[in-house]
């Protein structure tokens, strides 16, 4: 897991070192273990790398990789499967001087060219030079775990693993893009999912994307991974499907353990991370891995004492039940301001709330001597695990006058809720359906009732209207809502973005994220299950549930209220930020001065955070210029 840079001049200038260095090393956080920089084409070329080393510790492992004396790579992720694509190679006469995957990735594409990516099961992003056929190679995994980000301008292309890296490139202005901030303050998830970033001329490698750039300058990306093409029959039987499930979700979980340094899993209490760690626990215990570092039953667990959103009850749960370590992590209130302003910074996007308790899970693990964290990200975009998802679902019952669903709809949605609202909240929902099921027309009217869900609107699942990156771009309009919902929330709207959060959030503290279910093979068996296998009878994620029964916890198997790792920002706003919030402020435009005053005034006086939010959005943007 690293950070790699590229600048590539397409005029006959050479490359200067100085400059080369200073945008890889604007992200040594991202590889602290080691740099290397290297000048290829007539030294028109130039490729950068920043290490962390977690497989091949030793010197065999630097980059940038040079293979048969005729390819040259930078690489930041891992292939979980290098071993077995490595002894096939073997076979075919290939020698290998490393135990890196980064030289089995190289020889792959020797091999396989192009279509060498169809093997690879892991997260990647990459830049591999080939000086016979003169050109570039720029890929990205299937979903996006890894980033990797381009631009084009004065005779010059440039690519880094983070937006940041370019405020570092001398000759490249980097500016804010305006119609783009726009559409990212009314949607947080809106640009990430197609590309496109608040910045100008700064893209991104699509997920399942690669560009070939040569002497003729051109830039389109080329779709190597379409989902649409990778659905396929399941067992019709439940019991069966569960099994498979659990056959490739525990697999998923082996095969990231492979490392040369201790992994942990970070521990939220919910299912997804709880199954994850309960399956790695009963990995660990009773398989013996090659490959596999023993002392990897640590768990990291954020917690916030007194707060609604603390869940140490259900992790304190899942450890009962394995018997294994936990850390705890608090967040450090007395340096909150200074981590607040270097997460954001490094961060460099913008959200809706400072990313720091979440930074805060990877600073404790780096404290504590891990590299590698097992995260449950994923699976609730797959298998309807946000109440918006389910409220959809419910609402289009109703329209549909399908009074059967919308009540196992309410049930479902009921129990998103905390647990003190679950049966008036589903009371009232069933109520409402019932009612409404025979007056479309007044469902709007009905639905303002309900004080948590009529400040929700209804999502479309249609992409912002920017100009396509890709030669083959997802177009899922055409299906039915069920489906849309679930493509939507997976390819094109929050998990792009949650993906860029938790890496950079475990990157800026020198921490690889791995996440089990963007295993492809799971990924692909999801998205091809019946829809009553992932949500009914009063549950999202059915298909894991089942899967999980007697293999966890049985408590937290069963639990629906979903709270999310997130920052206790009114909290923090209203304790230990005011004199934080004032002195920023003051430290605006003299025109916007008053406004922002006054808005933090506001919010003080009633509670409101969408106050508070606006006044983030702008300090958060100030803070990455």
């Amino acid at each position: 897991m690293c950070g790699i840079a590229g600048i590539y001049n397409f005029t006959s200038e050479s490359q200067d070192l100085e400059v080369l260095k200073q945008f890889t090393d604007s992200m040594e956080h991202r590889g602290p273990d080691g740099s290397g920089y290297d000048f290829l084409n007539n030294d028109r070329l130039g490729l950068g790398h920043r290490r962390l080393s977690i497989l091949d510790l030793t010197n065999a492992g630097h980059q940038p990789f040079h293979y048969m004396d005729r390819y040259c790579m930078v690489y930041n992720g891992e292939i979980f499967n290098f071993g077995g694509i490595k002894a096939n190679l073997i076979t075919k006469g290939y020698t290998f001087r490393s135990e890196t995957d980064t030289e089995v990735v190289i020889a792959a594409y020797d091999c396989f060219g192009l279509n060498c990516f169809e093997q690879f099961n892991g997260m990647w992003a990459l830049a591999l030079w080939d000086n016979q056929k003169k050109q570039l190679i720029l890929s990205r995994d299937r979903y996006g775990v890894k980033p990797l980000y381009y631009s084009q301008f004065s005779q010059s292309f440039a690519f880094a693993s983070e937006t940041r890296a370019f405020k570092f490139l001398r000759g490249f202005n980097r500016q804010i893009d305006e119609r783009n901030y726009e559409i990212t303050l009314k949607n947080n998830y809106a640009l990430e999912g197609i590309g496109y970033t608040i910045f100008k001329d700064i893209f991104q490698v699509l997920p399942g994307h690669y560009l070939v750039i040569d002497e003729t300058k051109s830039i389109q990306q080329r779709r190597w991974y379409d989902i649409r093409e990778r659905l396929k029959p399941t067992p019709s039987d439940y019991k069966k499907q569960s099994n498979k499930f659990y056959e490739l979700f525990r697999d998923a979980c082996r095969i990231r353990l492979v490392s040369d340094v201790k992994v942990a899993t970070a521990l939220s209490g919910g299912l997804d991370s709880s199954s994850i760690y309960s399956t790695v626990f009963d990995i660990l215990n009773t398989e013996n891995n090659q490959r596999t570092n023993k002392d990897s039953q640590l768990a990291v667990s954020a917690i916030f004492p007194g707060l609604e959103n603390d869940e140490r009850q259900y992790v304190e749960k899942v450890i009962d039940y394995t018997k294994g370590n936990i850390e705890w992590v608090t967040t450090d209130t007395e340096n909150l301001t200074e981590d607040i302003e270097r997460d954001t910074e490094l961060f460099d996007g913008i959200s809706n709330a400072p990313i720091t308790a979440i930074s805060a899970i990877y600073k404790g693990m780096r404290n504590a001597g891990i590299t590698v964290s097992l995260d449950g990200h994923g699976v609730d975009e797959m298998l309807y695990g946000y109440l918006y998802m389910v409220y959809d679902l419910w609402l289009e019952a109703v329209k549909e006058q399908n009074a059967r669903e919308a009540d196992d709809n309410a049930l479902t949605l009921s129990g998103l809720y905390s647990p003190a609202y679950q049966e008036s909240k589903k009371l009232e929902l069933k109520k409402i359906s019932q009612q409404s099921i025979n007056a479309i027309s007044r469902i709007k009217w009905r639905l303002k009732k309900i004080a948590h869900l009529n400040k929700m609107e209804t999502l479309n699942y249609i992409p912002i209207n920017l100009p396509p990156l890709s030669d083959k771009p997802y177009d899922f309009s055409s299906y039915n809502i069920k489906n849309r919902i679930l493509f939507y929330e997976f390819f094109q709207n929050s998990l792009p973005t949650l993906l860029r959060n938790f890496d950079r959030a475990g990157m800026m503290n020198s921490v690889e994220i791995r996440m089990p279910f963007l295993d492809y093979r799971v990924v692909e068996y999801i998205f091809s299950l019946p829809f009553k296998s992932k949500i009914g009878n009063g549950f999202t994620k059915r298909i894991l549930r089942e899967a999980m029964s007697k293999k966890m916890n049985e408590e937290v198997r069963k639990r629906t209220y979903k709270v999310g790792i997130a920052s206790p920002f009114e909290n923090w706003a209203t304790h230990y930020l005011k004199n934080w919030f004032e002195l920023k402020i003051k430290k605006l435009k003299v025109d916007e001065q008053q406004k922002y005053l006054n808005l933090l005034n506001q919010f003080y006086n009633t509670g409101n955070m969408k106050l508070l939010e606006e006044i983030w959005y702008k300090l958060n943007l100030e803070l990455i210029k």
